[in-house]
């Protein structure tokens, strides 16, 4: 018989003692019965279907398929994406400790790590790599070309570069990068530190302790700023022990509710808290999901501290990792969590699909009242709501594009090169000579943005030719189109400030790194000025908490 074969056997036969094996309800014959069906059908497929077939891709494709109709959290880990999973977990990996990307052909170097093997060997971002080990990389992916410049630590690898007209030839070794998960912490103000926590990977408690400590030395702290913005989670045990920084021993954090008992949990905190009395302000946005929300809606039930900036994911699902037959992975929704007052903050409901097969979002006025400790109103089925709302801000069309067509990039990448330093990274300002700068060299360059307003505008002249109206209409379209690219070139003066801003925390990431970009960030960030605001008036900061 085909080794394949053998093998397939093999796992079907782990799978279906497994579904013996947890299968306490009646429907385990049904179970067993599609089980059957689908290895039937698998070898009848395999055996006589005219044209070869990859029993290897089958599967993965019957397994994707399954697993499309749930949360898009229950993923299939093949063996070969196992190390990145684990990478996202730990925040450790073998590599050079550098980020890359693919932006038009260019395979170009976005970040790098402080103190590892492509910061020792003096790789910059912005160079772009042209070789890895003397063989061509022209056409790989900036995930392809990622997984080349990992490997085990001690191992080295030679990458060929351009940086600007000078081509050169870097020799890096090859290390275990660890990616801290807390990249900055410092002092907002005088007696106000500011803690920015970017995911729940291993010992990341710890790393806000270190950090919340190092803070508390430089004199007495009279507020605390975290900062759960853009963090996606992560491991469960980190968010418990990051609330039990700020939350007394043995309170009710999290409640876990699944199929099985033994997930039908109540975690506590476990230790005696680091400090339960410093005002506290979290940050949060609609990018804060998981384990960020478990931290801050607990502060929030426990009335523990401020929450401020908008309303945040709402993904309220456990997930675990179940090993499979040759080093595979499942990596399963088993419960969905519950915040001390006994809200479910998870905002898509994956059961209930519309008729399209598209996910349903819980409306506003399906969402149920719950009380904090102190009694304030808290609703559940959406993400946590801020106590303070910060204005929503999003970005223009001008700025995405920018962002997109690497304009700020390549501008810091040139700023960098011709200024051998700037000013520390808080003190360091875009002023009117920089931004000029900016503004003449990117009319040298293929710039263009399209708006909601230019898309319309389109759709109005096809419209009109279609119609038979394009001769009549053409002249009024024409003095609208020229109307709109007169305003379209306004864009960059009514977008100054914000562009000055993003353009000054990209230079400064060129001389102090991602850890700069934060620091840079604290001077003009809005939601950071809004929690000192509260921070700092006691009477107004009570109030949220105390109504």
């Amino acid at each position: 018989m085909n080794m394949k074969f053998k093998k397939l056997g093999r796992w079907l036969g782990i799978v279906i003692l497994l579904v013996f094996s947890f299968a306490y309800r009646p429907d385990y014959f049904e179970i067993s019965k599609q089980l059957d069906i689908y290895t039937s059908v698998f070898k009848e497929v395999s055996l006589y279907y005219v044209d070869d077939t990859d029993p290897g891709e089958l599967t993965q494709g019957a397994i994707n398929s399954m697993l499309a109709g749930l949360d898009p959290y229950t993923n299939y880990i093949p063996e070969e994406a196992v190390e990145d999973f684990k990478i996202r977990q730990t925040g450790n990996y073998g590599g050079i400790g550098a980020s890359v990307a693919n932006f038009e052909g260019r395979s170009v170097i976005t970040s790098i790590y402080e103190g590892f093997g492509a910061f020792k060997a003096g790789l910059k971002v912005g160079d772009v790599i042209l070789k890895v080990d003397d063989a061509s990389i022209l056409g790989y992916k900036g995930e392809e070309l990622s997984e080349i410049l990992k490997g085990a630590p001690g191992t080295k690898c030679k990458i060929e570069i351009q940086r600007g007209t000078e081509t050169l030839e870097l020799a890096i070794e090859r290390e275990e990068v660890h990616l801290d998960a807390v990249p900055y912490a410092g002092m907002v103000k005088d007696g106000y530190g500011y803690i920015y926590l970017n995911s729940f990977t291993q010992n990341a408690t710890g790393e806000v302790l270190k950090a919340w400590q190092d803070l508390k030395a430089q004199g007495p702290l009279k507020g605390l700023i975290l900062d759960l913005r853009n963090n996606p989670g992560g491991l469960l045990n980190e968010a418990i022990g990051l609330t039990n920084l700020f939350i007394a021993k043995d309170k009710p954090v999290v409640l876990t509710k699944g199929k099985l008992e033994e997930w039908q949990r109540t975690y506590t905190t476990p230790n005696q808290a680091f400090d339960k009395e410093l005002p506290v302000a979290v940050l949060i946005n609609s990018a804060s999901a998981s384990a960020s929300e478990i931290v801050a809606g607990t502060l929030q039930d426990y009335d523990r501290g401020i929450i401020v900036g908008r309303r945040s994911f709402g993904k309220g699902l456990v997930q675990e990792s179940r090993m499979l037959p040759y080093g595979a992975q499942l990596k399963v929704t088993i419960a969905k969590y519950y915040t001390p007052s006994g809200r479910l903050i998870q905002a898509i409901d994956y059961a209930e699909r519309a008729e399209d097969g598209s996910v349903v979002k819980i409306p506003d006025s399906l969402r149920s009242e719950f009380k904090t400790e102190n009694g304030r109103v808290v609703l559940d089925g959406g993400g946590i709501d801020p106590d303070i709302e910060s204005p929503s801000e999003q970005a223009g069309d001008l700025v995405l594009a920018l962002f997109q067509q690497y304009h700020f990039f390549d501008f810091a990448t040139e700023y960098y090169r011709q200024n051998a330093e700037i000013a520390p990274a808080q003190e360091y300002k875009v002023d009117e000579q920089v931004f000029n700068q900016f503004t003449a060299w990117l009319s040298k360059r293929d710039f263009d943005f399209d708006t909601r307003t230019g898309r319309l505008l389109n759709r109005m002249e096809e419209a009109a030719r279609a119609d038979g109206f394009g001769e009549a209409l053409q002249d009024e379209i024409d003095r609208l189109r020229a109307a709109y690219e007169a305003e379209k070139k306004q864009e960059i003066s009514k977008q100054k400030l914000v562009i000055m801003e993003l353009l000054q925390e990209e230079i400064v990431a060129r001389y102090y790194f991602d850890s700069g970009r934060l620091a840079n960030a604290l001077g003009h960030d809005k939601d950071i000025a809004l929690a000192l605001e509260y921070l700092q008036d006691q009477e107004k900061y009570n109030a949220i908490l105390n109504p």
